[in-house]
């Protein structure tokens, strides 16, 4: 627990940094007024903000992504998009809000005239509809699933149904035509190839029957001319010359279609190459095992990051050993055609072995192998261009599925009045603590009891609620007038407090005195010398705030009278300075006559004489003074009195105000035995005036048990 000497080695600025969080709870209470009204506007200005914003609906609609795909023929893969993971379907979803889908949209449903985009004026341009309808679809993927959310958002409800529709709808349209495009770049190079190979097919065939009828060749020779080797050697010859036709055309057409992946792997030669199958069965399994992964991982997970960028390495190495396959057909081609010639070479040698006999049939024999490898590249031709155009007109199975059509929505989303009220209110009331937070660190008064003890590291003698009669430090007597009010009960409890500090021999001299003034030190101090007085003690009150004096009007004795500048300088003797009043056992000594030079006087040793025979004369010596900080007149005397009570205005009077009084107090010799804490709030409970707890304690009517409902 903190001890006086410890609080009172504290720093007053310290203490005014920190406050209790009590006090902050006792300020919201105080200023509830201002909470309500700060709330009430809230409240209104959120009304009006509802009423004011434009009605939007919202028309929502699910897109399901089935990456399954179902091959209805046996083709060489003339077409396979590999579709997984994440990042597949965020495109995908991001193309459902893409311009070219929402061109489509504003063009299938003429909305480029549409009442509602053009407001009664004239048609506005395909190119900023697109762009506003951009900002009113969205379409989000939903976590840990194959489904898009598709959501449009206008004023009118059944324009929005009629949008969502049309976006998926026009999405399913542009996503068939890509794919019944696909393999035309391929078949556009077959048919180039087809008709310079028939023709050079006519020519074989002609060549061969030209032959027969001007040579007159009986095709029964043939076990006569030919010998086994040569067969073989003649089988062999045809095989590398079709091989050479078929890596021409391959290659050839590998030309025609440039560097597209897409189009290359449509080549039977790359296609079924060593090279590239190994990495695409390879790159099959890292997306499947991707796709396993993400069900397990959320994407910045380590493995995740690591295993995509696996798959993109694959990716880039299938991508480069695709392009470089048309540099091995050509070696290919280049090795197929000098095997070639080696075997016609090796064939030329053999002839001349067979004699002139065998020369025609030979000749006829070379005929007919080139008439019937020109035929199977032809047939291998036709048969390609066949499949391409029975797979472009086989209906293909769509990869995505609408699961719920465009909704027609009943109710706005927005504005949602009862939630723009409810963050109206929320703000409000964080605007308003805040403004009272701010209010209670800026304000730098003392608030209550505990708050004036913990600053100051003096016990807090009395609390003075706060009264309705009190004005600018100046009312009634209310131990007299009002003996059973709050007010009154307060002073008898200072004068409890007082007598507690020592014995009454010792401590006969009391000075009331504040910092600045109307704190009510007059006040104070006329109560508490009409309290003392009451039992029964003889007190005497001197007025010794020779500037401002106010105890002659509190008494309701002139101010004419002799008072104690007369006895002082030696005018008058002290009992003509003594007046009684109407409290039995309390005198007053008014101020007496002004005079030029008060703080001369009080400095001289006729105030120091003048509280030595009041002290001799009477039971109580109670002094009021001027402010200390206004003037320097009662840091002359204050070293006269055994008990010093600072007044202070709570809630008014800054706290380097008051430390600034104390310490000049202490300088000049003087000993403040506590502070007086004066107007405190009524309603401030037991955190501000502990004395009493409002009227919880004491009643609407006053202090308990009382009848009077005065004060």
């Amino acid at each position: 627990m903190q001890t006086t000497e410890d609080v009172t080695q504290q720093s007053p600025i310290g203490g005014l940094s920190s406050v209790a969080l009590r006090d902050f709870w006792q300020a919201l209470l105080d200023k509830a007024w201002l909470v309500v009204c700060i709330m009430l506007a809230a409240a209104a200005l959120g009304v009006w903000h509802g009423a004011r914003s434009p009605v939007v609906y919202q028309s929502k609609a699910v897109l399901y992504f089935d990456s399954g795909e179902v091959n209805v023929i046996n083709i060489q893969e003339v077409e396979k998009r590999e579709k997984a993971g994440i990042d597949l379907l965020n495109s995908i979803a991001n193309n459902l809000k893409s311009s070219v889908i929402l061109s489509r949209v504003v063009k299938a449903n003429k909305l480029t005239n549409h009442v509602y985009f053009t407001q009664g004026t004239n048609a506005i341009s395909e190119e900023r509809l697109t762009r506003q309808l951009a900002y009113v679809v969205d379409a989000r993927l939903r976590r840990f699933t194959r489904l898009i959310d598709v959501s449009v958002e206008l004023g009118n409800a059944k324009l929005a149904q009629v949008i969502g529709q049309s976006v998926m709808e026009e999405f399913l349209k542009q996503n068939a035509e890509d794919r019944v495009g696909a393999g035309t770049n391929a078949g556009h190079a077959l048919l180039a190839s087809e008709a310079a190979i028939k023709q050079r097919l006519l020519k074989a065939e002609h060549a061969v029957a030209e032959y027969r009828r001007t040579k007159n060749i009986s095709l029964q020779d043939t076990s006569d001319i030919q010998t086994a080797d040569f067969k073989a050697m003649a089988e062999k010859l045809n095989e590398a010359k079709d091989e050479v036709r078929l890596l021409e055309l391959e290659w050839g057409m590998s030309q025609k279609v440039g560097n597209s992946v897409d189009e290359l792997l449509k080549l039977p030669m790359i296609s079924r190459s060593p090279e590239v199958a190994a990495l695409k069965e390879k790159l099959q399994s890292h997306e499947a095992a991707l796709s396993n992964l993400q069900l397990r991982y959320k994407d910045k997970h380590p493995t995740m990051i690591q295993a995509r960028n696996e798959l993109s390495t694959l990716k880039a190495q299938f991508e480069v050993e695709i392009r470089r396959a048309p540099e091995r057909l050509k070696l290919m081609r280049e090795g197929a055609m000098a095997k070639e010639k080696k075997l016609e070479q090796e064939l030329r040698e053999q002839e001349k072995k067979l004699g002139q006999l065998s020369l025609l049939r030979i000749e006829y024999d070379r005929l007919q192998r080139e008439a019937a490898s020109e035929r199977k590249l032809y047939d291998t031709v036709i048969n390609r261009l066949r499949e391409i155009d029975l797979t472009g007109n086989i209906e293909k199975k769509s990869e995505f599925r609408i699961i719920e059509p465009a909704s027609l929505p009943s109710i706005p989303i927005r504005p949602n009045k009862k939630m723009i009220l409810l963050y109206a209110l929320m703000v409000g009331m964080a605007a308003s603590v805040g403004l009272i937070w701010l209010l209670v660190q800026v304000d730098s008064s003392i608030k209550s009891v505990d708050h004036a003890e913990r600053v100051f590291g003096l016990p807090v003698l009395g609390a003075i609620p706060k009264n309705k009669l009190i004005t600018d430090g100046k009312g009634r007597l209310f131990i007299t007038d009002d003996p059973q009010s709050l007010c009154a009960e307060a002073f008898r409890t200072l004068r409890a407090a007082l007598s507690l500090l020592g014995r009454d021999e010792d401590r006969k001299v009391v000075l009331f005195t504040s910092a600045v003034p109307s704190e009510g030190k007059s006040f104070t101090g006329a109560n508490y010398a009409v309290a003392h007085a009451q039992q029964g003690k003889k007190t005497l009150i001197i007025d010794l705030d020779l500037r401002k004096p106010s105890l002659s009007e509190t008494f309701g004795v002139s101010s004419n009278q002799i008072g104690a500048t007369d006895v002082m300088l030696g005018r008058e003797p002290f009992e003509k300075g003594v007046q009684t009043t109407r409290f039995e056992n309390l005198f007053l000594m008014t101020a007496g006559k002004m005079v030029p030079n008060p703080a001369e006087l009080l400095a001289g040793p006729w105030a120091k004489q003048l509280i030595e025979e009041a002290s001799k004369r009477y039971d109580k010596v109670v002094l009021d003074n001027a402010p200390v900080n206004a003037v320097s007149d009662t840091l002359l005397i204050c070293k006269e009195a055994q008990t010093i009570c600072l007044v202070m205005h709570s809630r008014r009077t800054p706290v380097r105000v008051v430390s600034r009084a104390l310490e000049m107090l202490r300088r000049a010799g003087g000993k403040p035995s506590g502070v007086v804490l004066n107007f405190l709030p009524g309603s401030a409970g037991a955190g501000y005036y502990y004395y009493y707890s409002g009227n919880k304690y004491y009643g609407s009517k006053g202090v308990y048990g009382a009848s009077s409902s005065k004060g």
